[in-house]
């Protein structure tokens, strides 16, 4: 018989495989599927801290295989403002009430998705304040609601950057900025060695079938399950805000 222990961890492992076949078919989405679970499964902090680093993982793994897609220039911009983005947005999180703060955020993410896919055909400007504003939302919304994935993605829309580009620039966004977060943090989780070994098996296994699942998914498909993706984050975080209220 299963020690009764196990299973949070069985149900930790399924959250980090489907994060991980997420973020290498899409190049996000770890965060948003697995955190749920994740903190269903160890507690608030030990399940957020565990997506932040298995976030990160996955992040550097997947670009090791995409990494001749990164586009440097882009990243130049996105990355340090999505660091900066994270200094007001810890601040904001110490003078607003949490729940007011995630509303309004998500709100304007969601209006900045809806705008840019009414108008797929008005393209702005790959402009280096553009590109910096992407970065900074991002930061800023990884530390309010937890999920720095749509304020990339509005970026992304708004000037038509091409799929494989900007799933592989994000991987480099999101580690740094996941680095970012357990710095702020000042804390690592307390697994133990079987259960970070079963959580990195499952996110390996995750990788290698987004693998697969990848080169069956055209640029144009990803890129609308990571308007999905990114709409689904928003949605979370404005339906968290509004039951805190």
């Amino acid at each position: 018989m299963l020690d009764p222990q196990w299973w949070p961890l069985g149900l930790a492992a399924l959250a980090v495989l489907a994060g991980a076949v997420s973020v290498r078919t899409t190049g996000m989405g770890f965060a948003l599927l697995s955190s749920p679970f994740l903190v269903m499964a160890l507690g608030p902090v030990e399940g957020i801290l565990v997506t932040n680093v298995c976030g990160i993982v996955a992040a550097l793994l997947n670009l090791l295989v995409i990494h001749r897609d990164l586009d440097w220039r882009r990243a130049a911009r996105v990355v340090p403002a999505g660091i900066v983005g994270t200094i007001p947005g810890a601040l904001l999180v110490l003078w607003l009430p949490a729940p007011v703060l995630a509303i309004a955020i998500s709100l304007l993410v969601i209006a900045g998705l809806l705008f840019t896919i009414v108008s797929r055909s008005l393209q702005v400007p790959n402009s280096f304040w553009v590109g910096a504003g992407g970065g900074f939302a991002s930061g800023v919304m990884t530390v309010t609601a937890g999920v720095g994935g749509p304020g990339l993605v509005v970026y992304a829309l708004a000037t038509q950057w091409e799929h494989r580009s900007f799933a592989a620039t994000a991987q480099l966004h999101f580690a740094v900025l996941g680095v970012a977060a357990l710095l702020a943090k000042g804390a690592l989780p307390t697994l133990p060695v079987g259960g970070w070994a079963l959580l990195l098996g499952m996110l390996v296994v995750g990788l290698i079938g987004g693998t697969a699942l990848a080169r069956r998914v055209h640029g144009s498909r990803a890129m609308r399950g990571v308007i999905v993706i990114a709409m689904a984050g928003a949605t979370l975080s404005l339906i968290q805000g509004l039951a805190q209220l």
